[in-house]
């Protein structure tokens, strides 16, 4: 395994999924990668009919979840980078896997169960559905697994 991609957020999962994938790394000598998808509507000119001040572009090593991504890697001695992504998190977690040719995702999982999940909808979910590599998907402590029949 050369390189991995980890999806990360604010959430106690993606924190998971990065402590998983910085002891996967350690072990494999892989090259980390972590992506934070933001999305486009971070950016809107107004909210509730008030212009807000412009907005500067975000930078990667300004991102909280990427740079605290960056500073577990480097306390393992372990290759990493960070990409600032915006967009929808699923299409753009899978476009980047593919532009670095990643040999496996990492993303975590709220854990929100079939009913939630198919009405808030999943970034997990669809990253797994459409993916064209294997996806390593990091559950929250105690998360009850769903059965398949």
């Amino acid at each position: 395994m050369k390189r991995i991609l980890v999806a990360t957020d604010d959430s106690e999962t993606a924190r998971r999924g990065v402590d998983a994938s910085v002891e996967l790394a350690a072990s494999e000598g892989a090259e980390l990668v972590f992506a934070h998808v933001v999305s486009v509507l971070d950016f809107k000119p107004e909210s509730n009919g008030v212009e807000i001040p412009p907005a500067r572009v975000p930078r990667a090593e300004d991102d909280g979840p990427l740079a605290e991504a960056l500073r577990r890697a480097a306390e393992h001695g372990v290759s990493a980078k960070a990409e600032l992504l915006i967009g929808y998190p699923c299409t753009q977690i899978l476009r980047l896997a593919r532009h670095i040719d990643a040999d496996l995702i990492v993303i975590g999982s709220r854990g929100l169960g079939p009913l939630k999940g198919a009405f808030l909808g999943s970034t997990s979910r669809g990253v797994v559905a459409r993916a064209e590599r294997p996806v390593m998907v990091v559950r929250e402590t105690g998360a009850r697994e769903l059965a398949h029949a």
